[in-house]
């Protein structure tokens, strides 16, 4: 069994590296690394509940849900915390089996109020002070691949 039961995560900066490209008809894109994709999904059959809680809403955010099928998706949210709050009580979770990965100044609150937190490594310095694991990885280049390892490796007998 893996070390948390539930793994929610920002999309902006985690998923992806945090940039958007405009293109000349003011359309937006991101990209995501396939390492990622695999990760959720190897997570979600080691039996985790997969989620996602961004301060943002949209197209791209359409895309990551019905991409992912998530358990959980929240969005337009920039108060996590508040966020995660009302997610505690409508769905009964244990904040001790709940991991989050954020990279903004909007999950510092969530980072520390929870056991089991990540941050990219070229997250700004607060946002890593209040993560209690800081990961090798940068935002969008392989970050929930990391955060998988972690924790299906505390797994491991």
């Amino acid at each position: 069994m893996a070390s948390a039961d539930v793994l929610l995560l920002d999309i902006d900066g985690i998923l992806t590296d945090g940039r958007v490209w405009i293109g000349p008809d003011g359309s937006e894109s991101k990209a995501i690394a396939f390492v990622d994709i695999d990760a959720v999904f190897r997570l979600r059959r080691a039996g985790l509940r997969i989620g996602f809680i961004t301060g943002e809403s949209g197209p791209f955010t359409e895309y990551v849900r019905r991409r992912f099928e998530p358990d959980i998706m929240i969005t337009g949210r920039k108060d996590k915390l508040a966020a995660f709050n009302e997610l505690v009580k409508e769905l009964d979770l244990d904040r001790e089996r709940v991991a989050y990965a954020g990279d903004s100044h909007h999950d510092i609150e969530l980072l520390r109020a929870l056991t089991r937190t990540f941050a990219p490594a070229d997250a700004h310095e607060a946002v890593r002070g209040a993560a209690t694991h800081v990961l090798r990885t940068r935002r969008g280049e392989g970050v929930v691949e990391e955060i998988a390892d972690i924790l299906l490796e505390r797994a491991k007998p």
